[in-house]
């Protein structure tokens, strides 16, 4: 307000200024008498005071401008603190689901170095590393046990994987493995509890699996019975459930039934009930389904995931084919949510060397947290995912000293390392690969990359 005070004044002593010059050149030029120039003395002063009035008023507006403008701006900050604007908190992870993990007789021969007596898999993961970095959580399905050599090593049709195996998915970023398939009794209980504790010692989290009266927790705690596991990263809770068809006709002992999650609807919809009341953020559902080497799902799959999905999941991992079978979204029969499944992630590395069965992938899941915050965090939020998906195949070469090597490789041609050999056998078939890939596995979603 002194401001404009100032100013005011400013232009009033400029205007008296301008009026006194102007009254004397007059009076010279005009030679006025000495009444005349009273006179004019006269208008001089009349005008000054009218102007001196006019500048008061001006300066007495302006004090009652600025006196409304302040209670207009208490006013409005008034009704900011009553309403205020909330920031927007975006919160993400990133989720990757690969295959089948197996160790066929020919992988355990060509990984056993006599020199050592320790088998050698760094070949495996090492091309598609730089993928598999990027996730937070980082899936598989171990489709073998891990029972420790005393109960011998062997490939199918009973597997049991070198422990190296373990040690080569945990270097490689895994963090997620589910035991829940048909193999997980090849050496039975008792190579299940092994390999339960194998997964936890080398620091990843089984799924679909349990001691029988406990469950593993992300500190390897122990609580009692339940069938699901929560992660949670970036403040994301993550939920998931495995479970199988069949475990080949084995059973486990009285004294250890609940060990393995098998496919029940209505156990099903009871853990996916309970993940919900934990109030996790995604509900992941790995079901171990479908028919060996079949491209399509059947009407059995479907079924399965529609439930799944009507029920509260939000992805649904599925496993067994050994071969991929489509990527699609499923509408939730109960609400406007959409569920993603994949009905078969195939084999991501394996020693199968069938048509399709060396073709496999990484699916990629942005999970992104939207919320306003509050005054105590995040006051409302929901959750959307972005999913991708990068082909992958097994190679099998041969090193220079003869013997052999599998390695996982970018389906992606600009992507395969320049010093790997791709022959021209293997040539045609990648480009087979590339066509079915998105022809037949990409088509039924929007929003997924393929190559």
């Amino acid at each position: 307000m002194k401001n404009n005070h100032y100013i005011l004044y400013t232009i009033l002593f400029l205007l008296i200024a301008c009026s006194f010059v102007s009254t004397v050149y007059y009076q010279q030029k005009t030679n006025l008498s000495f009444g005349d120039q009273a006179g004019l003395a006269s208008v001089f002063s009349s005008t000054f005071s009218s102007l001196l009035s006019d500048v008061s008023a001006m300066v007495s507006l302006t004090s009652e401008q600025r006196t409304d403008q302040s209670a207009n701006v208490l006013d409005s900050e008034t009704a900011q603190v009553a309403e205020p604007v909330q920031p927007k908190v975006v919160k993400k992870i990133t989720m990757l689901a690969v295959g089948d993990i197996m160790m066929h007789q020919i992988q355990i021969d060509s990984a056993y170095d006599k020199t050592t007596d320790s088998y050698d898999l760094s070949e495996y993961f090492k091309n598609v590393n730089s993928y598999l970095k990027d996730g937070d959580i980082v899936y598989a399905n171990l489709e073998t046990p891990v029972a420790g050599k005393e109960l011998k090593y062997s490939g199918y049709p009973k597997f049991n994987a070198p422990i190296e195996i373990l040690g080569e998915l945990k270097k490689n970023y895994f963090t997620h493995l589910s035991l829940s398939n048909n193999h997980a009794l090849d050496r039975g209980a008792v190579g299940l509890s092994n390999t339960i504790q194998n997964v936890v010692d080398e620091g990843m989290i089984p799924l679909g699996v349990r001691e029988v009266g406990t469950v593993m927790t992300m500190d390897n705690s122990t609580s009692s019975t339940i069938n699901y596991q929560i992660t949670e990263k970036n403040g994301i809770k993550v939920g998931f459930l495995a479970y199988t068809y069949d475990t080949n006709g084995m059973t486990l002992p009285k004294n250890k039934v609940g060990m393995i999650s098998y496919i029940n609807k209505e156990q099903i919809t009871k853990d996916i009930g309970d993940l919900k009341n934990q109030n996790v953020d995604i509900i992941t559902v790995a079901l171990h389904f479908g028919v060996e080497y079949s491209r399509v799902e059947n009407a059995s799959q479907r079924s399965l995931a529609q439930l799944a999905c009507d029920n509260g999941a939000d992805i649904i991992l599925g496993d067994h084919p050994h071969v991929l079978q489509p990527i699609v979204y499923l509408n939730n029969s109960t609400n406007d949510k959409k569920c993603l499944v994949i009905y078969s992630l195939s084999n991501f590395i394996s020693g199968m060397p069938n048509l399709y069965t060396d073709l496999g992938g990484i699916l990629k899941v942005d999970i992104l947290k939207n919320g306003t915050q509050g005054g105590a965090g995040v006051a409302s939020s929901s959750i959307s995912i972005q999913p991708e998906f990068f082909g992958t195949w097994v190679k099998r070469g041969t090193n220079k000293d003869g013997s052999k090597y599998f390695a996982v490789l970018p389906l992606d041609a600009n992507k395969i390392p320049e010093d790997i050999e791709v022959t021209k056998t293997e040539s045609g078939r990648l480009e087979t690969y590339r066509k079915f890939l998105n022809d037949k596995i990409l088509p039924g979603m929007s929003g997924v990359r393929g190559l």
